[in-house]
Formats: structure tokens, sequence, C-alpha cells
């Protein structure tokens, strides 16, 4: 049997000084290729998540006391002998791009990493075209990194990242910056990823996007998982989170018998459905 990916065992943090437990015995799976989406509240415990699957946390935070533990392909991530060898398989985005930026031209920021490991010169010019293409950065390459926009340094950093070639990729807020064309791009290299076996921890606030790209969604309030499941059973379940104005729209409908279809998650699924009802000379809609 594959051992999961990440698998998190009664994780639980509190920081110094703080009464109430950022994460407060958490525990869940991620399979290889697998993109989860994770929601919550702002102070639920994200980011908090993502630096304890990273290793940041307990390693590189002094004032947060961590327990449980946290396995990396059936291997717990303690055992590490650093951040450098769990990056070797874990690459982490953090919400700020500015803190990961090290280099003064996006060219030497994604191949610095790479050229620190010794990563043949062949393999470094493959990974840097494929990367260029996955993130639409090639017209970026000889820019200085200080004078791109938000967003084009969210896409540079997600790329530099991909170019260490990790197995397992934890994005906290990635498109923050970035424009309805910039997410679909990037959403969609990162289902591309996926599809090659990277599993993918992606925190968004744009639900929207993860109910059409995430296999699952977990969903984190005061520290803990409130539900995890499909997209379709998390947003419509009683304890949703923010949902998909689309979807809202649909389950609204269908409460006063006007939508007689499967809630739609996305505009072009609900306007396909929309069509399909409107031309059904059976559907509930039209004999109302």
């Amino acid at each position: 049997m594959t051992a999961p990916a990440l698998a998190v065992s009664g994780l639980s943090v509190r920081y110094e000084g703080a009464e109430q437990r950022a994460l407060d015995e958490v525990d869940f799976e991620v399979a290889p290729g697998e993109i989860l989406g994770i929601l919550g509240p702002t102070g639920a415990g994200k980011s908090t998540l993502m630096q304890c699957l990273s290793g940041v946390i307990p390693r590189h935070e002094d004032n947060a006391g961590m327990r449980g533990e946290v396995f990396v392909f059936g291997r717990p991530l303690s055992e590490f002998a650093g951040l450098s060898e769990i990056t070797e398989t874990v690459g982490l985005v953090m919400q700020d791009p500015e803190v990961q930026l090290v280099n003064t031209v996006v060219r030497e920021e994604l191949v610095w990493g790479m050229e620190n490991r010794g990563t043949p010169v062949p393999e470094i010019e493959r990974r840097l075209e494929r990367a260029c293409q996955l993130f639409d950065i090639g017209g970026l390459l000889d820019r200085f990194t200080h004078a791109l926009s938000g967003g084009e340094k969210q896409r540079v950093v997600v790329a530099s990242i991909f170019c260490l070639n990790p197995r397992i990729m934890l994005l906290d807020e990635p498109t923050s910056e970035l424009d309805p064309a910039g997410t679909e791009s990037v959403m969609d290299a990162i289902r591309v990823l996926a599809g090659e076996g990277v599993t993918v921890l992606l925190v968004e606030h744009k639900v929207e996007e993860l109910a059409v790209y995430a296999d699952r969604l977990l969903v984190l309030r005061h520290g803990r998982v409130e539900a995890a499941g499909s997209p379709r059973d998390v947003l419509t379940g009683p304890t949703a989170p923010d949902r998909p104005q689309v979807l809202d729209i649909a389950l609204r409908l269908k409460e006063r018998g006007h939508w007689d279809a499967e809630v739609p998650l996305s505009v072009p699924k609900a306007v396909a459905a929309w069509q399909a009802m409107t031309n059904d000379p059976h559907s509930d809609r039209n004999r109302s």
C-alpha cells in the first residue's frame, strides 16, 4: 500500500504567551499527486500549519511549542537532518513573496537554488525553460526582481520553488496578488504538476478557484479541522466557509424550486446546467 505523501497526526502548536493553541489536535492525510485546498478565516491556523509541514516549526520558531508528528512519505519529519534535507522533498511558498526573493535578477533567482544543489547545467536549463512555460515568466528573466509587480513576484517565487523539483509543494496564498487571468494561469500550472505526481497543499481565500481545481478541501477554524471532503461536500455542507457566489445563487434557486439540476461549482457549469434546464420541457423550472 502506497504511503501518503503527507500524514499529520495529533498536531498541536501553542505560541509562547498565547492562551489558545494555534493548532489543536489536527489529523489528516494527503495522497501523492493530490491537490488539497485549505480554507478558514484569518487566525484559523493555516499559515502555522504550512510552517509545521515545511519544518519551519519547530526548527526555526523558538516561540512555538509543537506536539504531534508530520510524516513525509511515511518518514517522520522530525527525523530529517535539517531544513536543507526537508527542502529536497518539500517546497514552501510563503504569503509574502518579498521574503523569498534573494537575487536581483529573475533569471538568477530561478537558477540560484539549483546551482547551490549542484544540479547539472543541462537539467538547470531544462527546468528553467519549463518554469517559464508553466508560469508564463519568460519575458521576466532579465528583469530586476525589485521592479516586478506583486503578481509577477508571486509567479517568480512559485516558479523558483518548482525549479527545485520538490515532490510536495506548500503554497500559502500564491495568487493573492494576481488578477483573474494570472490566477487561472498559476492554477492551471498547479493542475499540470499534480497530474505528474506532485502533491500540492494550497491555502487560498479564492474559494471559486479551489472549488474547481482542488481534489479535496480542508476547513480550519480555531486551529481545529472543522470539515474535510470533496469541494462539493464541503461547500454545500452546514459548516461551509464563504461559498462561490455561483453556488450560493444556485442553492437559493433550488430552495425555491427553480433549480432541479446538480448545483454547480463554477460559472461555466452553471451556464450549461441552466441552458439544459431551459431547453428541457420536463424540467420543474419549465413546469412552474
